[in-house]
């Protein structure tokens, strides 16, 4: 097994718990909340961050609201939510996973 598997399944279950509890904390009692579920929202906007540049060229503005659309669209699709609690799941989502960051010392 590469060296790489362990610490990338490590930080998508760590991603995709934290995203999880953002959406139950923002849409309680969600159907559409599963750990597949998340773990696949967590798979796409980890492609779509390297894919629109946003990872690699914060400082532009264009591949920074280019990558905002396409996480509003995706999370809003996948959890059937309107745009603003899309907004408000995104503010979750940071909060949930900064202190994920500072407690257990993992980038979520």
């Amino acid at each position: 097994m590469p060296r790489w598997v362990l610490p990338f399944l490590v930080h998508l279950a760590a991603s995709s718990a934290v995203l999880m509890l953002a959406v139950a904390w923002v849409t309680p009692k969600n159907p559409r909340n599963t750990l597949g579920r998340a773990a696949v929202v967590s798979l796409l906007l980890s492609a779509a961050l390297t894919l629109t540049l946003a990872r690699f060229a914060w400082f532009l503005l264009f591949p920074l609201l280019l990558y905002a659309l396409v996480w509003v669209v995706v999370v809003t699709i996948a959890y059937r939510v309107t745009v603003p609690r899309a907004i408000l799941l995104a503010l979750a989502l940071s909060f949930l996973a900064w202190i994920v960051t500072l407690v257990l010392g993992i980038p979520a």
